[in-house]
């Protein structure tokens, strides 16, 4: 089964990644631009290019929580196309792969993920998308691939996820000892978070004589 980061986790990596380079991403723009005629209209056309796009994924948001599938897909591919220098063309992609997956399109899944991975900038997205791509690429059968594209990743605080998934992904092989001491790195690895399904996994496998 494919795992989704629920959509308010989507929001909170927004918030954050606004958060955090906001004022930056203001500030540069006026030094950068203000002193060029028609500096002002530009800066208003970009803010006023955020505020729809923003609107826009509030609704996209409402019809994915109300199961309005066709409504996500089409004013997901209105923001991607047209707020694709916004991070909430990223997120609309990511709406896009969970209702493609949920109808068991995972080809066209895997399409909106490798256009995150090869359009955002931000590493949280890209994390992501890594890890929902190596998902959709298990859940296809393509373990091996899935296997490459999260191993020798620099991991950092998704450490945790890439373990388990790299458990998911060696427990499909048969390959037991190596599922095991994934589950355990990711279990140590987030020791103060809820385990109880990746510990459950990880009892399923048996003693290391099984």
């Amino acid at each position: 089964m494919v795992a989704h980061t629920a959509e308010e986790e989507q929001i909170e990596s927004l918030k954050k990644w606004w958060k955090e380079n906001g004022t930056s991403v203001v500030v540069g723009l006026v030094i950068g631009f203000g002193a060029l005629i028609g500096g002002n209209y530009w800066l208003q056309h970009n803010v006023s290019q955020s505020q729809n796009a923003s609107l826009e994924f509030s609704q996209l948001q409402d019809d994915l929580q109300q199961s309005r599938s066709d409504a996500v897909m089409t004013r997901g591919e209105h923001i991607i196309n047209n707020f694709s220098g916004t991070p909430y063309a990223v997120l609309s992609a990511f709406a896009i792969a969970r209702v493609k997956v949920d109808e068991g399109d995972l080809l066209s899944a895997r399409a909106r993920l490798q256009w995150v991975l090869d359009n955002s900038k931000q590493a949280e997205f890209i994390h992501m998308a890594r890890i929902r791509m190596a998902s959709v690429m298990l859940a296809e059968g393509n373990a091996d691939d899935a296997l490459s594209l999260i191993n020798r990743v620099e991991a950092g605080e998704y450490l945790p996820l890439y373990e388990e998934l790299k458990g998911d992904i060696h427990a499909s092989l048969s390959q037991l000892s190596q599922a095991r001491g994934a589950y355990e790195k990711a279990l140590k690895a987030n020791d103060k978070g809820d385990n109880s399904l990746l510990q459950m996994k990880l009892d399923d496998l048996g003693g290391e004589g099984a």
